[in-house]
């Protein structure tokens, strides 16, 4: 029989000659199209679960092309659910699509500014030639403003041209990780703070009239506050087994990427109403249609996911997450040219009391192409539709 000290020996012996047999340093078990269990490893290498030799090179580099192991550090987000890697190559693929729409736009324009340029031209040619005065003065008024116009669509086109192939970049050099992350870190930074003024300025600041502390009719002092009723009111249930609104839909936010933003006139790219509904148990829902203005939000944005999340952050620090009842798909309003999600989320009655007593600072929607963040101007709309339930 052989000493304790010897067995030992023996064993660490035979586990160091099967790790220099296996390597095991950042494998993982996956599995492949197939079914088949394949372990793939950090360098790219695979091999088969009960299969000692490698995958030969081309089905080693499909194995490595669908199977990929991404040793990233990601940014943590407030919210209690953090995204994935994969989470963020979806938004930055539909960050690419919307940019690349902009940049669509943003040629059409250019194209159009360009053309009614030449258009004028002509006209004003023409006008000099039959010696006609008063229109020839009229059209090189507007020639004048043609061309300015012009050169902003062309500064608007090469802008948008930019931010097309630096989102181009992120998606095509997998950078998606690296750009999330530095966007992060400057939303921790917070905005710029411009330095105070000089001693100069202070004292001319003194002169300067202060700013009136109530900007309606007559003294502020004194005022009492006047709330805003809630606007609630049933209303008829939109299927027979669906909950009754108990409340008229209120503009909770609206958003537009930066990118689409000189190319809607105003117009805003994302619209959302909410509204409250209960059904006959009692269960309560907070309901919200979000209309696109552009029917391509559809494919940049896909759907939502049943039990995707709503997280509410409220603006004492807390954040209350809802989950979607069921899958919800966009519908296309051809006549409009929108796209419109109507999506209902549960509402537990703890998130419903906290809801009325606090004001909305910011929200967040899990779309199936990945989160999107959208700020909240409209803080008390929620607590309006929290009274009528």
């Amino acid at each position: 029989m052989l000493p304790t000290r010897q067995i030992i020996w023996y064993s660490l012996l035979i586990i160091i000659g099967a790790l220099t047999q296996v390597p095991c340093w950042g494998q993982e078990l996956r599995t492949n199209a197939d079914g088949e269990k394949i372990i793939v490893y950090a360098d790219g290498s695979a091999r088969y679960f009960n299969d000692l030799s490698l995958i030969d090179a081309q089905q080693k580099d499909s194995a490595g092309a669908a199977y990929p192991i991404v040793s990233v550090s990601i940014e943590p987000l407030s919210g209690g659910v953090d995204p994935t890697v994969a989470d963020l190559k979806r938004i930055a693929e539909r960050k690419l699509q919307i940019a690349r729409e902009a940049e669509t736009l943003a040629r059409t324009r250019a194209t159009a500014a360009i053309n009614n340029r030449i258009k004028l031209e002509r006209d004003l040619a023409n006008a000099r030639a039959a010696q006609r005065t008063n229109e020839a003065q009229t059209l090189q008024r507007r020639l004048q403003l043609a061309r300015q116009v012009e050169n902003n669509s062309l500064i608007e086109r090469t802008a948008a041209e930019q931010r097309a192939a630096a989102a181009n970049i992120i998606v095509t050099e997998g950078r998606y990780v690296d750009a999330y992350n530095e966007a992060r870190r400057e939303e921790r930074l917070g905005p710029e703070i411009t330095k105070p003024g000089n001693r100069t300025e202070r004292s001319l600041g003194i002169l300067l009239p202060a700013e009136p502390v109530f900007s309606g009719y007559g003294p502020a002092a004194g005022r009492l506050p006047i709330e805003e009723a809630p606007p609630c009111g049933l209303q008829p249930a939109p299927s027979p087994n669906a909950p009754t609104p108990v409340s008229y839909p209120s503009l909770f936010f609206t958003y537009t990427d930066e990118n689409l933003r000189p190319f809607l006139d105003g117009k805003e790219y994302l619209r959302c109403t909410a509204w409250t509904s209960r059904d006959q148990r009692g269960d309560r829902f907070l309901e919200l249609k979000l209309t696109f203005a552009n029917p391509n939000a559809i494919t940049s944005y896909g759907y939502l996911a049943q039990n995707s999340s709503l997280s509410l952050h409220l603006l004492n620090g807390r954040h209350i997450s809802l989950q979607a009842v069921r899958e919800t798909v966009g519908i296309i309003d051809h006549a409009r040219r929108e796209v419109n999600y109507t999506v209902r989320y549960r509402l537990p009655r703890g998130g419903a009391q906290e809801l009325r007593n606090q004001a909305i600072d910011y929200v967040r929607i899990f779309w199936s192409s990945g989160y999107e963040e959208y700020q909240v101007f409209q803080v008390d709309a929620l607590r309006q539709l929290m009274r009528c339930l």
